[in-house]
Parts: C-alpha cells; structure tokens; sequence
C-alpha cells in the first residue's frame, strides 16, 4: 500500500494573464483542485470566489507595464500574506523577484511557469526598436537565470522552453486539451473557417482575412469566423472585415465556449509568423483542433511538420504565399469528405495520449514532492 500524497496550501499568482487563461485556469488549476489541495488562483477576474470549480482571489486590472509592475504586484503580495501558501506557482516572469523574495522570506516552495520562451519571445514585439530590444534581451536573460538558481523547481510548456534552464529542475507540462472538454459532436458549417485566440498581426490575421477572400473565388460560401481579444493597432482591420460581410467576431469567449465554436468548423487555421519563439513552439490551437475532430491548416515550420505531419489530421502551408495558401484552404473546403477524415484521424491521435489528463499528473506530482520535500 503506497502512502496518499501530501496536500496543502497552493496559489497560483498571475498579474499579467486574463482570468480563464487556457494554461493556468482551464489546465493546471483544475488539475491542482482535482489532486485535493487547497488551492487558490490569484489573478485579474471581476470579483472573489468560485469560478467552475476553481477558487479565484481577485486582482483589479490595471492598464500599462509600469501600474501593473508597482500596483498588482502590491495588491499580490498583500493576497499572499492572507493566504500563506506552502506552494507559490507563478505564471509571470516579471513575479520572479517577488516570488523568491516572498518564498525565503516565508519559507515557501516557488514554483515559476515558463509558458514561452523569454528570450526568444523579445523578437516577436513589434514595439521594440533598435535601442530597447536589446535592453529588453538583457532583461529577459536576467530574469531567466533569476528563476534558474532561484526557484525550487521549473514547470516548462515544451522541452525547448525546458532547455533555457539548467540549475532548477525541470517538468515539462505540455498545452494539451482535457479530452473530457471535447465531447461534442462535430458539426461542421460548409465552407467555416475557424480561428481562437489573440488577434495579431504576429498570428498573421490580415492574412487570415485575405486567405478567406480568396478562397470565396473557389468556395463562394468560405467564411472565417474569428474569436479572441483584438490588438488595438489591428481593430481597423478587423471591422473592415467584418463589414465585408464573410469574417464574423466572437469577441473574447470562455473557455468552456472554445469546443462548441471549434466544433462548428470545416477547417482550424493556425498561421504565425516565422519568428524564433514561434517556429519551435507548441501549438495549443493544433491539438484543440484535433480534439473538436477538425482538420488544420497550419504554417509550414519544420518542428511542426516534424511534431503533427505523421497524424494526417490537417495540412502545412506557406503562410508567406497568400494566394498558396488560398488555393490549399480552397481545396480542402471543397473536399468535405477528405476533411472528416482528417478530423477524424486527428481525434484518435488526441485519445491515443494527446490530452491534458496524460500532463496533470506531472504537475501534480511535483506539488507533492516539493510540499513533502
């Protein structure tokens, strides 16, 4: 007979991240509230108390880099010393000082949550320029080798954001779908393109938008259905889209939402641009589709042709050639039967071990040794 695991106090800090944030609130705290711990995610949300399941410490929303550094962390710091957590999970980079400040001054297990690459993820801000990228650099690797000598232990999203790190231990979490949330029977719209999350010109949505336009030449009916938070820099574009009649918003959906959305598809788009934190990242949106047993498109990376090619559930593209990329999305729209079989060979790919229930045990597990240690 093995001995139970240890529970005991866990809080999971984010300052930067929305409240249903798929990673932290969908994935990982319904898995530490599932494991039995007392568990709190302190996070920007509307009000306290029980969100699904979860229980939510509020932290007011503030606006701008320079409030959120000073004020949420405060009001963070003052939620932590109510709670006295024995675990800290911090989502943030910018919370590594206070975490390990906080946990030797408490003498708190610190756990930190890599969800990108830091490093490589100051290439992909359009607001740096030649003089503050650098800086910006600087800061990121400051902060990574802050948590590698600091923390108690590392949970990476992928093995190459895992790499960064060679002091704390290390666990990779993968971005995997909770099967159980994918019941839905598929029922795809002739002709409906999909697409949830951020609204970027880095997620390539102008292109997106000129993708479904042309492919209406072979597919009068393709339309593009968009969910997710806009960048304010790309709002013109999107309502002049929206105006044209083909591309619909959703707005910003609950989590709980993104199946039943993603369900109504013909086909799941995924376009980046090539940069260096994108091109060897692990793409949530390509197992979410698989899930909803939709067929992708998805830009042509070679890790990701390496990683998804051999399931037969979606294709690869050239994201830099829209009038490529259109004919593909084109034929594929066309071809409804090739489409269900994608779909459904990316659901058996999912269920064959693809899921979040084969990750949660790695965080959990890790909570309890470091509350045991």
């Amino acid at each position: 007979m093995t001995d139970s695991p240890r529970l005991g106090r866990v809080v999971s800090l984010s300052t930067v991240h929305h409240g249903h944030d798929n990673r932290v609130f969908n994935n990982e705290a319904r898995a530490l509230v599932g494991a039995g711990h007392d568990y709190h995610l302190v996070i920007s949300a509307e009000r306290d108390g029980i969100d699904q399941g979860i229980p939510v410490v509020a932290l007011h929303r503030e606006e701008g880099r320079a409030r959120r550094l000073i004020v949420s962390q405060r009001e963070a710091w003052h939620h932590l010393q109510t709670l006295q957590p024995e675990v800290l999970h911090i989502h943030d980079p910018e919370l590594i000082p206070l975490a390990l400040l906080w946990g030797r001054r408490h003498h708190c297990k610190v756990i930190h949550d890599a969800h990108e690459d830091l490093i490589g993820q100051v290439d992909t801000k359009p607001y740096l320029g030649k003089v503050t990228r650098p800086l910006a650099r600087l800061a990121a690797r400051g902060l990574v080798g802050l948590a590698d000598r600091g923390v108690d232990a590392v949970v990476a999203a992928t093995p190459t954001v895992g790499e960064r790190f060679h002091h704390s231990p290390v666990t990779v979490v993968r971005n995997y779908p909770w099967l159980a949330n994918y019941d839905a029977t598929p029922a795809p719209v002739p002709g409906r393109l999909v697409y949830v999350g951020d609204l970027s010109e880095e997620r390539k949505l102008s292109f997106m938008i000129d993708v479904t336009r042309r492919a209406r030449q072979r597919v009068p009916g393709a339309h593009l259905v968009l969910a997710g938070r806009v960048l304010p820099r790309c709002q013109d574009t999107l309502d002049r889209a929206v105006a044209e009649g083909f591309v619909e918003h959703l707005g910003l959906i609950d989590p709980t939402e993104v199946p039943k959305v993603l369900a109504s598809g013909q086909l799941g788009l995924v376009f980046l641009k090539p940069l260096p934190n994108y091109v060897a990242s692990l793409p949530t949106k390509l197992f979410e589709y698989m899930a909803s047993q939709v067929p992708f498109a998805a830009s042509d990376f070679p890790a990701w042709r390496e990683m998804f090619d051999g399931y037969g559930a979606g294709i690869f593209v050239d994201t830099e050639d829209v009038a490529a990329t259109a004919d593909a999305v084109g034929a594929l729209l066309a071809d409804p039967t090739r489409c269900h079989e994608m779909g459904q060979a990316g659901r058996r790919a999912v269920e064959s071990g693809l899921n979040f229930e084969s990750q949660a045990e790695a965080l959990t597990g890790l909570v309890s040794r470091l509350l045991e240690g």
